[in-house]
């Protein structure tokens, strides 16, 4: 989008009307080439609380927050340079210091020979709308916490239970050595044997622990990348084991007899499956013969993870609320009903997607990730 104008009095005399409706609506400035500002309205004053003497002959770094890099602005300045449109939200600083948000949009001016002379900068005040999604973006940090916070102490539950049993085993093991190091004859092949099983449950140890570590950190900042997806499902099953165990819930197992590598954020994959794992275990606890079964379809572009259980499933009446914010078919006190719309929106940034086959049997949720892929 051009302009054919060469001077702030031909705009003002070509574009009278407009200039005068504009300046009683937006905040408008016009810099030269050099982004030295020339003209400025009233509302870009009040708004950044700088006189217009103090503005004109100065460029925007007056204004300049420090929230944005420099790549931010050279887009910016490349993209007018060319004489096309730039269109941005930017966060500036009053002179007070006080911090506000303006909708952008810079429009390129040229002279009646095509010849690039001025910009032209027309902004709305965004403040309280960007003040508004940081609140709630807060505010879904939070939940989030709150509702990994659950599903970790759901899972908790036989911690201590799998931590003590491989444990006691250590130091019984451990406390023969030391009998069989006393005496004059030592059975060699016992005490490897004996080794062997304490590396055995040493080995369960880490991967209890490595799964509770998994959980409980945020991993929305980790970068993309290749990780043992078999492992973390391994590790998952073995902190869920005691509980289901104690419960007599089944656990049944497909497609994990191989290294899968997936390309990813693992801690939320993991965050992902462990929500799903626990809500299965809620719907089959009490009930006849329960099972969960956790498969794996491994694909040469995808790999697709399916979650089913023997429960009765979601009400059809339901199925299109599940995935909503806040919803949920558990008792007060037993779930936020974030859960799954958080799980919705981990698999979305992988590029992949979550949904429930309901019409099915058994009816399971299922995750669909798309392999050695960087997300959109």
């Amino acid at each position: 989008m051009s302009i054919e104008v060469s001077t702030v009095s031909e705009l003002k005399k070509h574009w009278q009307d407009q200039i005068h409706a504009l300046d009683q609506s937006a905040i408008v400035a016009i810099t030269n080439l050099k982004g030295v500002i020339t003209y400025v309205n009233k509302m870009f004053c009040d708004l950044s609380e700088y006189s217009e003497d103090e503005l004109l002959g100065s460029t925007h770094s007056i204004i300049n927050s420090g929230y944005h890099d420099s790549s931010f602005f050279k887009n910016m300045w490349q993209t007018i340079g060319r004489g096309d449109v730039w269109r941005g939200e930017v966060r500036n600083r009053a002179k007070s210091g006080k911090l506000y948000w303006v909708d952008t949009t810079i429009v390129p001016i040229k002279n009646d020979k095509g010849k690039l002379e001025q910009y032209i900068a027309i902004r709305s005040d965004i403040t309280d709308r960007k003040n508004a999604e940081a609140a709630l973006a807060d505010e879904r940090a939070r939940l989030v916490e709150s509702e990994k916070m659950a599903s970790i102490g759901i899972l908790s539950a036989g911690i201590a239970h799998e931590l003590g049993n491989p444990l006691g085993a250590i130091r019984g093991r451990l406390e023969m050595l030391e009998t069989m190091c006393h005496q004059e004859s030592f059975e060699k092949e016992l005490a490897i044997r004996s080794v062997h099983k304490m590396i055995e449950n040493v080995d369960r140890m880490s991967k209890i622990i490595r799964a509770l570590k998994n959980s409980a950190r945020d991993g929305s900042q980790d970068a993309m990348q290749d990780f043992n997806l078999t492992q973390m499902l391994e590790d998952i099953l073995e902190i869920s084991a005691q509980k289901c165990a104690k419960n007599n819930i089944a656990v049944r197992t497909e497609g994990l007899d191989h290294p899968i590598v997936l390309r990813g954020r693992e801690t939320e994959i993991g965050q992902v499956i462990v929500n799903l794992f626990n809500n299965a275990f809620d719907a089959v606890k009490g009930l006849e013969n329960p099972w969960i079964s956790l498969s794996v379809i491994d694909e040469s572009d995808q790999v697709t993870i399916a979650v089913a259980d023997s429960g009765e499933g979601v009400k059809e009446e339901l199925r299109h609320r599940i995935f909503d914010p806040f919803f949920t078919t558990k008792e007060v006190g037993e779930g936020t009903g974030l859960g799954l719309s958080i799980c919705r929106s981990f698999v979305e940034g992988h590029g992949g997607r979550l949904f429930y086959e309901g019409d099915t049997q058994p009816s399971c949720f299922k995750v669909e990730l798309p392999k050695n892929k960087d997300a959109d």
